[in-house]
């Protein structure tokens, strides 16, 4: 499970790459913060229903752009320069009032911010020779420093993954995929189906083996069809996770994914085991703010995998909202979360705050990182 290709830290985040922005390392040594990358997740609709999505309740909130424009004005004099366009929802999706997903894509991009997608991606339509998802003009697709595409279709009745028409010299493409069992309940509201028997309504009984679906029973399914679109389509990558919401099953099924990995493509597949525990301090939100569909500011997107936040951005977890960004540079940088070992056991992101708590105090040498891919995303 140890036998990574070399590019892991290419296409995951590590914080490692911060060693890239030598100007926040030294003033994150001094106590202040400085925004690298942020995550915008700009709605929460989505046109799939999944089992491990740590989003369980929808509620159909979408931000406005005018809250996006000013958010992001606020931190590109402080040092931005990225944005990652994400979930919560599928972010293709979006839209507020005449503004749609090309829109919001051109001006991040006016800003001159690099740009990061992913998404589950959509049912294609033609334009031109070229292909790409529907609603998305292809010259949207050419912003996009890089796309990765949750391969979630194999899920549901697509059976399949929609792949854009990307120009490879201007756009990396990936894939991930979550390897996880499926409970299904048709007293959940929103799709019947949960990510563990935790969040089961109605408790699995003897005889309830059609409510029961087993990640090991379609394994070799998921591994043929990920390798046919792997060959097809060519990805610089594919990355494999379980599903973080049952830790208990965590080592385990990476044991398996690794299988697969090397099954697929050991050059391009890799397995990322990033099991949840609580930091030492919450740093990484100085560097990686995310921005949710709720309008608030969270210091992470794993936040959701606490138990007590029940699937959501909930409000214990909130730095500030959209608009009050900016405020929490102009102070000495603090914890975020001020008491992370017990409200943050979830977290996915410990080691790299515990690698910026490390830097913070003097304890950590310099990595170089001039070869790393897509620096400003760490």
């Amino acid at each position: 499970m140890n036998k990574y290709p070399p590019n892991i830290e290419q296409f995951t985040s590590t914080g490692r790459k911060i060693f890239a922005h030598q100007e926040a390392v030294s003033m994150l040594r001094n106590g202040q913060g400085k925004p690298i990358v942020t995550h915008i997740m700009p709605t929460d609709l989505c046109n799939h229903s999944c089992a491990f999505c740590s989003v369980l309740t929808r509620v159909g909130a979408s931000l406005q752009f005018k809250q996006i424009a000013d958010y992001l004005r606020q931190l590109v004099p402080r040092g931005l320069k990225a944005v990652i366009v994400s979930g919560g929802g599928n972010p293709i999706l979006y839209r507020d009032g005449q503004d749609n997903f090309d829109d919001l894509i051109e001006f991040i991009s006016s800003l001159g911010l690099e740009i990061g997608l992913i998404t589950n991606g959509m049912p294609m339509k033609n334009y031109g020779s070229r292909r790409s998802w529907k609603t998305v003009a292809p010259a949207t697709l050419d912003k996009l420093k890089w796309v990765r595409i949750s391969m979630a279709g194999l899920d549901h009745g697509e059976r399949t993954v929609f792949v854009p028409d990307i120009d490879p010299s201007k756009t990396t493409l990936g894939f991930s995929y979550i390897y996880h069992d499926i409970y299904y309940d048709d007293a959940e509201k929103n799709h019947g189906k949960v990510s563990s028997p935790d969040d089961l309504i109605t408790p699995l009984v003897a005889g309830d083996a059609h409510r029961f679906v087993s990640g090991k029973n379609r394994f070799a399914w998921l591994r043929d069809e990920i390798h046919k679109i792997v060959e097809l389509s060519k990805p610089k990558y594919v990355r494999l996770l379980p599903n973080c919401l049952e830790v208990e099953k965590i080592a385990g099924r990476c044991e398996e994914l690794q299988s697969m990995a090397n099954q697929i493509n050991p050059d391009i597949a890799f397995v990322q085991y990033k099991p949840p525990q609580s930091p030492n301090v919450c740093y990484l939100g100085y560097f990686h703010p995310v921005l949710n569909s709720d309008g608030y500011v969270y210091p992470c997107d794993s936040c959701v995998l606490n138990k007590e936040a029940n699937h959501s951005f909930a409000s214990p977890w909130r730095i500030c909202r959209w608009d009050e960004i900016g405020q929490i540079y102009d102070k000495p940088m603090a914890s975020l979360i001020k008491n992370p070992h017990s409200q943050c056991p979830g977290c996915v992101f410990h080691k790299t705050n515990n690698l910026l708590e490390e830097i913070h105090r003097g304890e950590h040498q310099d990595v170089t990182s001039d070869s790393y891919e897509h620096p400003n995303f760490i």
